[in-house]
């Protein structure tokens, strides 16, 4: 442990003993329950209700969700597009929006302030520096160098804030052979570029791309972890940083054992489609109702799904087993061709219900392949608050998805969905600069805002 005296084992033991108890006697889902209530996450604090972070992301989705996560967390983020509007307001399906923004800018343009303004102009590259000084956190989506250009890259403002923490988000990041000539970034090419669509797929058909826009949330995600490492160094050392975090790489740390395995044995980790070369079965099979996933690759797990099928005598069979002869594409084939002929006999809540019923030794996870639909129908994701239906007065009725993570005494929340490009520009310029509305309509009669 860091930061106090170390715990006597036996104390430690008796800890993990009385939440054994607890979680035994119904205690623990109790307490836990109270202790997220989602109805309960306005009356918290929030963990990052002192930072004030600058979202540049300008047509890009990854700094976009990095601010998105920051904001989450009760950041007080600004939204710095242009007086036109951030490009990104365009994206979403063609036919469907709100307000007459697209709904994927929608959907994650939340608890922002958002400004407008000009940084083609001295006077608008003026009230950036201005804010920069003043932020925590600054997040842009730009080609690299292009803000350096302006005078407004983390080199010129580090120079007037040192504390500031600069995350830029790219295709192929800010320096390499391929930056100076990177594309504005999409999820497909970074799908491409990372691996990630050699593994995605039947390795007969034409390679499959991960049907939602994978990268960026990812790129998100390690954008996020990394401006919150900085911070905590920030306390020790006074000093911000620049993080560089780009689409392709982040979705490179989801290969797994990929890279690893073409080191130790040259083997090329192909599309495996239903099967897997690590594990098996840890697959989806045909149930009456449609598709369901199952995995049961342990030994003491896959004889539990062998009684489950009242077929014990699989688990003896030569081909299967053991891990490795699960593991042999031939004996994989074989092994779910087993498991189909049985589950496409029953519907994929009778063959649950067997699975509950099981007493075991070992466990089986089994579970339907859900469209949407069958998504936002099930309680057990309104319990928990992943979901939420809202009336707003700019967007009218929006079912957005919530915080992805729960915490007891600091939850993330959602405070308020997207708002129209440039909605609080009086609110901001006046916090920050003084200016009142005269001088807030001079600059957008001279194009600032």
């Amino acid at each position: 442990m860091t930061g106090g005296a170390s715990v006597p084992r036996a104390a430690r033991v008796g800890e993990r003993e009385g939440h054994v108890e607890a979680h035994a006697d119904g205690r623990w889902e109790e307490w836990i329950r109270a202790a997220e209530d989602p109805g309960g996450v306005a009356d918290k604090p929030e963990a990052l209700d002192d930072l004030m972070v600058l979202d540049l992301s300008h047509g890009h989705y990854g700094a976009l969700l990095t601010a998105t996560y920051l904001a989450e967390l009760g950041a007080e983020v600004i939204k710095v597009e242009p007086p036109e509007g951030d490009p990104a307001r365009g994206w979403g399906p063609a036919g469907a929006s709100a307000g007459g923004d697209g709904l994927a800018f929608v959907a994650e343009a939340r608890n922002r302030y958002h400004l407008t303004l000009d940084l083609s102009k001295r006077e608008g590259r003026r009230l950036l520096k201005g804010l920069a000084a003043r932020a925590d956190v600054l997040i842009e989506g730009f080609a690299p160098g292009h803000l350096d250009g302006l005078g407004l890259g983390y080199r010129r403002l580090s120079a007037l804030n040192p504390r500031l923490v600069y995350v830029a988000c790219s295709a192929y990041g800010q320096f390499g052979p391929l930056a100076k000539h990177q594309p504005p970034e999409h999820d497909l090419t970074d799908q491409a570029l990372s691996g990630l669509l050699h593994l995605t797929g039947d390795p007969e058909a034409a390679p499959v791309k991960v049907g939602s826009w994978i990268s960026a949330y990812g790129q998100a995600a390690w954008g996020a972890l990394g401006t919150l490492a900085a911070l905590h160094w920030r306390e020790r050392s006074g000093r911000g940083q620049m993080i560089d975090v780009s689409g392709a790489e982040a979705l490179m740390r989801y290969l797994e054992y990929s890279v690893l395995l073409y080191h130790a044995s040259g083997a090329i980790r192909g599309r495996t489609g239903l099967y897997e070369l690590a594990v098996f079965p840890y697959t989806f099979v045909p149930v009456k109702d449609g598709w369901a996933f199952v995995a049961g690759y342990t030994d003491p797990n896959f004889r539990a799904l062998c009684r489950v099928m009242g077929r014990p005598e699989l688990g003896d069979d030569p081909r299967f087993n053991s891990t490795i002869q699960r593991t042999t594409m031939e004996n994989e084939i074989a092994l779910r061709e087993e498991i189909s002929r049985w589950s496409v006999n029953y519907t994929s809540a009778e063959i649950l219900e067997r699975v509950l019923a099981d007493p075991g030794p070992g466990v089986i996870v089994f579970g339907p392949m859900n469209a949407p639909t069958a998504t936002l129908a099930e309680p057990h994701w309104w319990e928990r608050g992943c979901l939420r239906r809202l009336s707003d007065p700019v967007y009218g009725e929006l079912l957005l998805q919530m915080p992805a993570w729960r915490m007891t005494r600091t939850p993330p929340r959602l405070k308020w969905p997207c708002r129209p490009a440039g909605y609080h520009n009086g609110l901001i310029l006046q916090k920050y600069f003084g200016m009142g509305p005269s001088q807030a309509a001079g600059l957008a009669a001279d194009g600032i805002l």
